[in-house]
């Protein structure tokens, strides 16, 4: 568990002019306040449409592992990006990493006060001046890397663990009808 002293993190959010980011229950089931080290991942979660199931996104924005951000299908981005939002600085004291299991990832347990806020016009916009500037690696469809599957299917096995946890999956179906018999007979295996 690192606490991430004196440095600045962000936190993305399609609400403007806040003073305060209060914590929220999340997720992960606990109220905390999320922030990244990285820029480019929280101008990603300033928009709220977005999930694992419109894009692929690893990486934690520091030298050694830049963030990868994929669009999954063609249009998936102009719909969830093209919003506007704010990226705000808070100061990292309060903020923990090792809570989640993504690396990238910090929490703070408390509301935490806004150091400043910069308005993002479109979010869309903002992620392709990103990858201009080598702060992400963005990838439109069709463009992918090579270790990520044309079709998808690399979601399945956490939409099984989805499913497992309780979590409606029907999103996925309406989203990839075409990989439906690959995920019932990746179930199927599972059980075996």
């Amino acid at each position: 568990m690192n606490v991430n002293m004196g440095k600045k993190v962000y936190h993305g959010s399609i609400h403007q002019g806040l003073k305060i980011i209060r914590k929220n229950k999340s997720t992960h089931g606990k109220s905390w306040v999320y922030a990244t080290l990285s820029k480019a991942i929280s101008v990603i979660f300033i928009s709220n449409k977005g999930s694992d199931l419109y894009y692929y996104l690893s990486g934690d924005g520091t030298e050694n592992n830049q963030v990868i951000l994929v669009e999954r299908k063609e249009g998936m981005f102009k719909d969830i990006f093209n919003v506007s939002g704010s990226l705000y600085t808070l100061n990292g004291k309060n903020f923990i990493s090792s809570k989640t299991s993504w690396s990238a990832e910090m929490v703070s347990e408390f509301d935490e006060n806004v150091l400043h806020e910069e308005h993002i016009n479109n979010v869309f916009e903002k992620l392709k001046e990103l990858n201009d500037r080598g702060e992400l690696k963005l990838y439109l469809y069709p463009n992918r890397p090579a270790f990520l599957p044309k079709d998808n299917s690399d979601l399945i096995p956490k939409v099984i663990r989805w499913r497992k946890r309780g979590i409606n999956i029907e999103t996925f179906f309406t989203l990839y009808p075409e990989l439906k018999e690959k995920y019932l007979k990746n179930l199927e295996d599972n059980k075996r």
